[in-house]
């Protein structure tokens, strides 16, 4: 039997979003004392931005450090990443 692959398709402008919202969680879990839901959240927020922040055309890494402006087009392909709207 060969093994199954969980794919999920999330647009590129909504990774950011998704992980910011996951870090406040953690935070908050941390606040409240909840240490192993505070480091979870948080390793998982790492994680997903990681593996998901690429690019949809060549599937090449972005560097997270750079928020996604508009008009902004792939490093590596030119691709646009975000639309001017």
């Amino acid at each position: 039997m060969g093994q199954r692959k969980f794919k999920i398709k999330i647009s590129l402008a909504m990774v950011k979003p998704i992980c910011i919202g996951a870090v406040l969680l953690g935070i908050f879990f941390f606040a409240a004392g909840r240490w192993a839901a505070a480091l979870c959240m948080l390793l998982g927020s790492y994680l997903f931005e990681k593996s998901m922040y690429r690019c949809p055309a060549c599937g090449k890494k972005l560097d997270m450090k750079y928020p996604l402006m508009k008009g902004a087009r792939c490093p590596f392909c030119g691709h646009i990443l975000r639309e001017r709207t």
